[in-house]
């Protein structure tokens, strides 16, 4: 490998994979597969189908459930279609909104459900 050579790693995401990538060339681009990527979203679909139809008391409840599984597949179009930056900024929005549904919700299986959202770190550090 030449210095100046352009490289790019693609992989599972997996940690170790990304510091060798990190080790080997700090400057390469780091791709994920779309194999694992999607598996990580049907993860993540199949806890967001666990989560409340809704949430909030009386005249303050809204919806939950609709509206992520909603951003989820927007999310993956997004990836699909390569625009990372939209992609990205839907899961900021969907994380706020999970942020904000753990701080309302009296249920505590809804709230550990919630706080169940490893696979967004991952999407978002890839």
């Amino acid at each position: 490998m030449q210095p100046n050579q352009q490289v790019n790693f693609l992989s599972d995401g997996g940690e170790d994979v990304r510091n060798v990538q990190l080790y080997l060339n700090p400057q390469a681009e780091h791709l994920l597969d779309w194999f694992h990527l999607t598996m990580r979203l049907t993860v993540l679909n199949q806890t967001a189908k666990g989560l409340p139809e809704r949430i909030g008391e009386g005249e303050d409840q809204y919806e939950l459930r609709p509206g992520v599984l909603k951003d989820l597949k927007r999310i993956k179009w997004y990836l699909w279609h390569g625009n990372v930056f939209q992609a990205l900024n839907e899961l900021q929005s969907l994380e706020m909104d999970l942020d904000a549904a753990v701080f309302e919700s009296k249920d505590e299986n809804a709230r550990k459900t919630l706080e169940r959202r490893r696979g967004l770190t991952y999407l978002r550090r890839a």
